[in-house]
């Protein structure tokens, strides 16, 4: 809409400085020309006309001025009194187009220019001492515009300069940022998980009383504490990498993963329920996705509705995976999460275009919990597409 406005402004500018043009130019060329009166706006046309299309086209513009203004010098010539086979105004649109030219044009285009003026004046007045004159003037115009031209082309790459510095800064503060989220990760929520890891795996040594069932449970509860902080140690190789291309990074979870994540839910004693329908390829930004979404639907139902029975129905249906996780009613629910799980869910199923809902289980909302999912599959790796 700017660019719009932007160009209609300017075509009104222009046309209406070619009327302020024509309205000199049509008057004048009577007393400076020898022309008639039916003659007189054909003429002031040919000084007028090409500034309309001077923005977009000032070579082709002043080719028309120039052109023009040496037939009309040779076809019409100076009224009686008048040394000059022009028009005053039109030496100025011409001195304008040849700056114009100077300014904006390559340097070919600016040196056939430069003589058109003398040219002119040539054609003009046949005269010497008045192509000397053009020359000189011409000259002078050529300097100023090439200083102001040159002096454009500093402002620019000034600008350029400072465009890059604060993109720099941008990035320098964006790195710090991360940097500071590595060390708090680092030296809260790692310290935590390893410490869950080390009381998990010596709890056996710790207490002679436990039995092998708890043992098992401890086992277990050592062996996630390890994998959420071999996930962890990823996103920190991920937050430290900055721009280095040879930074380690951990391989995200497959299609193929689902299966351990379901076993290791049902292992850590939830009682769950898992039915499939349908097979097909599934792209590595969904599977990514597909994996996030049961683990946080998983863990929420796990910690929100203890106890209580989970359902995961996966279907692979054309082109697209719709994953279902229902639980009911919980005997124990923890407290109040951090708010983040659902609406990073739906992140997730947007990113690879998707979409989520997620809220209560019947009218009544006493029937549990339902996360349910549709997410294009995408092409994956190696299978054409």
């Amino acid at each position: 809409m700017a660019a719009r406005a932007t160009t209609r402004w300017s075509l009104t500018g222009r046309i209406a400085l070619a009327g302020v043009l024509l309205a000199i130019a049509w008057p004048t060329s009577l007393a400076e020309l020898a022309v008639s009166p039916a003659t007189a706006l054909p003429v002031a046309l040919v000084a007028c006309l090409p500034v309309l299309v001077a923005p977009e086209h000032p070579l082709r513009a002043w080719a028309a001025s120039a052109l023009g203004g040496v037939l009309v010098a040779l076809v019409v010539g100076p009224a009686p009194g008048h040394a000059l086979g022009v028009q005053a105004v039109y030496l100025v649109v011409l001195g304008g187009l040849t700056a114009l030219v100077a300014l904006r044009c390559a340097p070919w285009a600016v040196a056939v220019a430069a003589v058109s003026p003398a040219l002119v004046v040539a054609a003009a007045t046949r005269s010497t001492e008045g192509v000397a004159l053009a020359f000189f003037w011409t000259l002078v115009l050529l300097a100023v515009a090439s200083l102001v031209r040159r002096v454009l082309a500093q402002r620019r790459e000034i600008a350029v300069v400072e465009e890059r510095r604060a993109d720099e800064e941008s990035r320098r503060a964006v790195l710090q940022e991360r940097a500071r989220v590595a060390r708090d990760l680092h030296d809260v929520v790692a310290h935590a998980m390893s410490m869950v890891a080390v009381r998990a795996e010596t709890a056996r040594y710790r207490l002679p009383e436990v039995g092998e069932t708890a043992a098992g449970e401890f086992a277990a509860i050592g062996d996630a504490a390890r994998q959420a902080l071999t996930e962890l140690r990823g996103v920190l190789d991920v937050l430290r990498a900055d721009d280095r291309p040879d930074a380690a990074l951990a391989p995200q979870p497959t299609a193929a993963d689902v299966d351990g994540l379901l076993a290791a839910t049902a292992a850590a004693g939830v009682d769950l329920a898992v039915t499939r329908t349908g097979e097909g390829p599934v792209g590595p930004a969904t599977a990514v996705s597909l994996y996030r979404i049961l683990a946080e639907a998983l863990a929420n139902a796990s910690r929100h509705a203890a106890g209580a029975p989970v359902t995961v129905a996966l279907d692979h249906a054309g082109d697209a995976v719709h994953v279902r996780v229902a639980n009911g009613p919980g005997r124990d629910a923890a407290g109040p999460g951090s708010g983040l799980g659902l609406p990073g869910m739906r992140d997730r199923a947007a990113a690879v275009g998707g979409e989520l809902t997620a809220g209560p289980d019947g009218p009544d909302g006493t029937g549990g919990f339902v996360v349910e999912a549709r997410l294009p599959a995408g092409r994956a790796a190696g299978v054409p597409a």
